[in-house]
């Protein structure tokens, strides 16, 4: 159970109230919900139902026992109710009373309860604060997480790249600064070859499956407009003006 309504079920008899009291307000103190049934039940409740579903819905019990403890039908049911749901059990002796022989758990033999509290807080863990504050951060990183994926969702696609090569047609050698003009379905877009004669242009997606380029370069021969297929790259050469 993630997020329990109640870390401890004190489960006691009406005849140590007095006893157990301090414990629910030490522990409550601590920062744990504690199920007190003098303050935890409506009067306008059934408390069978209330018991059961109050220790379901605990992390765990603690079984105040004492010989007002022993025997009785309703501090039975609850404990009996607690291992079936495979809660965990820890049991405060009050006084030198057997436990149930089907309980086979060491008990908890400090009669201070604030001693107690300390005890049973090495075994509860973190307290409603500390999870409250877990909770906020999952929370904010769900909400970061969500509003990048929205974020993503919203961004343009990336551009592809249209790349190609211009060679010279007689020495077969690359040609730098070749003005590449693309006109594609998005419009016009420009490029110049570098030292190896190469160039990459981004271009919109999504790709078409061809685009018409001009090639020019003072000195060369312009070529004349091509429709190219953009699935592989690009290559051509250019014959320099006599």
């Amino acid at each position: 159970m993630l997020w329990p309504r109640y870390d401890v079920f004190l489960s006691y008899s009406r005849a140590d109230s007095e006893r157990v009291r301090p414990l629910a307000d030490e522990l409550c103190r601590l920062g744990y919900r504690v199920f007190f049934d003098a303050r935890s039940i409506e009067p306008s409740e059934k408390w069978k139902d209330s018991l059961e579903r109050s220790v379901r819905d605990a992390r765990t019990l603690v079984l105040c026992w004492s010989e007002h403890a022993q025997g009785r039908d309703y501090i039975v049911f609850e404990y009996s109710r607690a291992q079936a749901l495979h809660k965990r059990i820890y049991p405060w002796l009050l006084d030198r009373t057997p436990l149930p022989a089907m309980m086979e758990i060491q008990g908890i033999k400090e009669p201070d309860p604030a001693k107690v509290a300390a005890i049973l807080h090495t075994h509860l863990g973190w307290t409603v604060p500390r999870r409250r504050l877990l909770r906020l951060i999952l929370a904010a990183a769900m909400a970061m997480i969500l509003a990048f994926g929205i974020w993503l969702a919203v961004q343009p696609p990336k551009p592809w790249p249209f790349q190609g090569e211009v060679y010279d047609t007689e020495t077969q050698m690359p040609i730098a600064g070749v003005q590449v003009v693309v006109n594609g379905s998005h419009g016009e877009e420009q490029a110049l070859t570098d030292a190896q004669g190469r160039f990459v242009l981004p271009l919109p997606n999504p790709p078409p499956k061809t685009v018409s380029i001009l090639i020019r370069k003072e000195g060369y021969t312009a070529v004349p407009v091509l429709n190219v297929p953009t699935d592989a790259p690009f290559k051509t050469d250019m014959m320099k003006q006599n």
